[in-house]
């Protein structure tokens, strides 16, 4: 295991030629060939050529992103990409199982994330220019949050969406992203102060900021974006400070606040009680958890196969509970497949912030690893009932437009500090 490993771990991940890249672009290519033929051959009602057409446009825009990448000699981690169009990939084999008309959508979705992967890894690959306007991040985070409170509509029981016309978009998504720049740039800032214990002035903005930015996402009903926003701050304060005392007081007065909550608020009550015990109620507000579970033990070890599972009983199976479809049709196996994608991700963005050449760049991997690999945490332990069910999407998997799209930034975020990195090594 080590000795498959060690080529994640290993340094020569961020040479401008390529390709390590270019190589391992060939396993999300194998999966999306190797998905479609599995339909066509084993599943009844076949798919045809469409879907075809449209994985081999995808196909497409992951080559090109590599193609642009090696063009303009960027020095950003080689294993980054790969893994997240393996993810993608699997993720749009399950929709085009699941819900064709979606998988089309989320096609499309990817392209326009694979562009603004292009767009920030070329344009703004300097990034320390972004991180010098931390409160217009914060501002321009705070603003959609307000907005979402005063305009949003309510689906799923989280009021976390915008509704212009036919296209809705969830905010919620950006904000975190925004909040990690914001954060990055402000501790990166005030380090010195907050370490050396005489900026208690400093802590006030920082407070205020994160307590505010939770208690709207409180309010929207999204309790899982909340938790994992105040995870994230708690992660970097760390890393900005190394000490451990700050976050024991945090996760002291998020547990004080979870208390107060759910002596509050009577939803946050009825979630908890879901998740003790689902089968007291499982047909009303426990069935979609009952059948996530019943769908992943029937998966057994090595799962059902592609297309004779029965996920589609469960609401939101495509969004909320697809890691429920993948662990029952590739079992326990495909199901520790996709936690190790998500594991040797987090490896690699560690590895740019431990490599990034100043503060803020280690801030701003380290927040923006915490924050996409803790969502995936969050949102597998709820199919899975380790954790109370929260609504969050899986990263790079998950059907929704807003999060395929953020994700790519964020990825697009850490091959810049990656190549930073390299570009400071002697």
């Amino acid at each position: 295991m080590l000795r498959w490993c060690w080529p994640f771990m290993s340094s020569s991940g961020t040479s401008t030629n390529r390709g390590q890249e270019m190589a391992l672009l060939i396993w999300p290519s194998l999966i999306l060939a190797a998905g479609y033929g599995y339909m066509v051959t084993f599943v009844p009602h076949q798919p045809g050529w469409q879907p075809a057409y449209a994985l081999a446009l995808l196909l497409g825009g992951f080559w090109g992103v590599h193609l642009i990448l090696r063009v303009t000699r960027h020095g950003g981690d080689q294993f980054l990409l790969p893994l997240a169009a393996c993810l993608t990939a699997l993720g749009l084999i399950f929709l085009f199982r699941l819900d064709p008309g979606l998988a089309y959508r989320q096609i499309i979705w990817t392209i326009l994330g694979l562009l603004v992967l292009i767009v920030v890894a070329t344009g703004f690959r300097d990034y320390q220019r972004l991180e010098q306007y931390p409160y217009f991040f914060l501002s321009l985070g705070l603003f959609f949050l307000f907005i979402t409170v005063l305009a949003g509509t309510r689906i799923g029981g989280a009021k976390s969406w915008l509704t212009l016309g036919s296209f809705r978009m969830q905010p919620v998504e950006a904000v975190k992203v925004l909040m990690v720049m914001y954060l990055a740039g402000y501790l990166s800032d005030k380090r010195e102060l907050l370490v050396q214990g005489a900026g208690r002035i400093s802590w006030g903005p920082l407070l205020v900021a994160v307590a505010l930015a939770v208690l709207l996402l409180v309010l929207q009903r999204d309790l899982g974006s909340a938790l994992i926003l105040l995870v994230t701050f708690l992660a970097m304060l760390y890393l900005a400070t190394g000490k451990l005392r700050f976050c024991v007081a945090g996760g002291a007065l998020f547990s004080l606040g979870a208390v107060m909550a759910y002596l509050a608020f009577p939803y946050l009550r009825a979630r908890i009680a879901v998740w003790i015990n689902p089968w007291a109620d499982y047909t009303g507000a426990g069935y979609q958890v009952v059948q996530s579970l019943i769908t992943l033990g029937s998966g057994g070890i090595f799962g059902t196969g592609l297309g004779l599972g029965y996920s589609q009983v469960i609401p939101a199976v495509a969004t909320d509970f697809i890691f429920a479809t993948m662990g029952e049709e590739m079992g326990l196996m495909g199901s520790l497949g996709i936690i190790l994608l998500y594991l040797l991700f987090a490896l690699r963005g560690f590895r740019a912030a431990l490599r990034a050449p100043e503060e803020q760049g280690v801030l701003l991997a380290g927040g923006l690893t915490v924050l996409c690999t803790f969502q995936a945490l969050v949102i597998m332990a709820g199919v899975s009932k380790l954790l109370p069910l929260t609504g969050v999407t899986l990263p790079f998997v998950s059907y929704g437009g807003s999060s395929l799209v953020i994700s790519y930034l964020l990825l697009a975020l850490l091959l810049n500090v990656s190549a930073a990195g390299r570009e400071a090594k002697p």
